[in-house]
């Protein structure tokens, strides 16, 4: 795998927690000062706990395993216009375990922190109406997310990148960008992240054709056939066709990626090659008395690497993927929480380090079903159920294990929310004989102001 994306700007040194607050604090006094001064200066900042119980982490009837811990994450936020046609923003994060302020031992993350320093999500330009209000440019560390984040999601991290928007005639759009995740200067080991999205709008469906390209000339590593070697150079080149609508009380979402490139790793050459698919379905409707209901199904799949094959790597993998919200991995299942190619890595719970499957299994296909219902507004309930299974066997087995989710949503204000939850988790055969369910339950609330 790919090291993690970290942003060049840190607040590690000389930038301690306590300043961080003096920070927010601040943007708190100036709002009141800067709002009599001009309406187009928002100053904001968003708040989530979770506390998280997993018995059993391991999934292993031969320990006795559990993890409990509290995380939260804080984004403070201040964005304004400079001049009409000039907007500016400033984002910081922080994240951590509770308990670990500081420490040493805080996790292994995708983020450039994860023991409550903060650091800049975000710090760009934008100029959203230029020529002739067809070309919208933003300059500076932003977030980027294609479609729903298969091929690209910075997860609240940001990327150092150049954006450029087009409108163009007969709802037709252009979107292009390039990010700078690592600079080698005089060493050349440069990782470059550049993407080409083009949409079409009609009625109600919508098509994005997209074109996404990493180029790592960083040393990094790389998984081929269940094992790690070490890659000196590594491209990947996606393609992507997605169409999704939004029809009265439905949607349906398709989505086809193909990726091709080549590594050169301590093994050899190798040739890259894989696929996925998604099919995502829902609807809903109103009933007289008993409130609003609703249905989804999915069927997501990424192709494997075939073990016996050394000169080939036919696993679908984007670097940047859609993953993480804060330390809570996001994915199909609220524990396992899959995408084509990984899941939740019990041994590094907080790390994108690892596939979080054993052995020599590799890419993921996921069904899911799931129910919700909206009761008096405030409150959503859903139950979902997933099953996973791996596209490489192991051992003439490929059952990843099931998933049944139970959720429970509740809307206090438009500012304040509280969300319950139970997952079990239920390991296939891959994981071996020994093997037991896994229970995660999550307490959390998100703050927004």
């Amino acid at each position: 795998m790919i090291a993690p994306l970290r942003p060049p700007v840190s607040l590690k040194s000389g930038f301690s927690k306590r300043a961080f607050w003096v920070f927010g604090f601040g943007l708190a006094l100036a709002s009141q000062k800067v709002h009599a001064d001009a309406d187009t200066i928002k100053l904001g900042f968003d708040y989530g706990l979770s506390a998280v119980g997993i018995s059993n982490n391991d999934g292993k009837t031969t320990t006795a395993d559990d993890l409990n811990y509290y995380s939260h994450q804080i984004r403070a936020y201040l964005n304004g216009q400079l001049s009409p046609n000039v907007e500016a923003g400033l984002r910081v994060q922080s994240v951590n375990v509770w308990g670990l302020e500081g420490s040493t031992n805080a996790p292994s993350t995708r983020y450039p922190a994860a023991d409550g320093t903060p650091w800049i999500e975000q710090a760009y330009l934008h100029m959203p109406r230029l020529a002739g209000n067809h070309l919208a440019l933003t300059l500076g560390r932003q977030s980027i997310v294609v479609g729903d984040g298969l091929l690209v999601s910075d997860d609240d991290l940001g990327f150092n990148a150049l954006r450029a928007q087009i409108r163009l005639p007969w709802q037709l759009g252009l979107d292009l960008f390039t990010a700078k995740i690592n600079e080698g200067l005089e060493n050349k080991t440069d990782f470059d992240l550049n993407g080409v999205v083009a949409s079409l709008k009609r009625g109600d469906n919508h098509w994005d054709l997209a074109w996404v390209q990493e180029i790592n000339d960083a040393p990094s590593n790389y998984r081929l056939g269940g094992s790690t070697q070490t890659a000196s150079r590594v491209n990947r080149t996606f393609y992507d066709l997605r169409l999704f609508g939004d029809l009265k009380d439905a949607y349906y979402k398709l989505e086809l990626a193909l990726g091709q490139g080549n590594a050169s790793t301590s093994a050899g050459d190798v040739k890259i090659q894989g696929q996925s698919e998604k099919i995502e379905l829902g609807a809903q409707t109103d009933t007289a008395r008993l409130g609003r209901f609703g249905v989804k199904a999915l069927y997501a799949s990424g192709s494997g690497d075939d073990p016996d094959s050394t000169d080939k790597d036919e696993s679908f993998r984007p670097t940047f993927s859609k993953r993480w919200k804060g330390l809570q991995r996001e994915g199909w299942g609220r524990h396992f929480a899959a995408t084509p190619s990984d899941a939740y890595d019990p041994d590094h719970p907080f790390s994108s380090d690892g596939t979080g499957l054993p052995g020599v299994a590799s890419g993921i296909k996921t069904l899911g079903l799931g129910l919700f219902t909206i009761q008096k507004v405030n409150w959503t309930g859903s139950i979902d159920y997933f099953t996973y299974d791996s596209r490489i066997k192991v051992s003439g087995q490929n059952s990843l294990g099931a998933e049944l989710d139970l959720g429970l949503l509740y809307r206090y204000t438009n500012s304040v929310s509280f969300d319950f939850s139970a997952a079990t988790f239920f390991p296939g055969d891959v994981y071996g004989p020994e093997t037991s369910k896994v229970t995660r339950y999550t307490a959390s609330t998100q703050i927004h102001f």
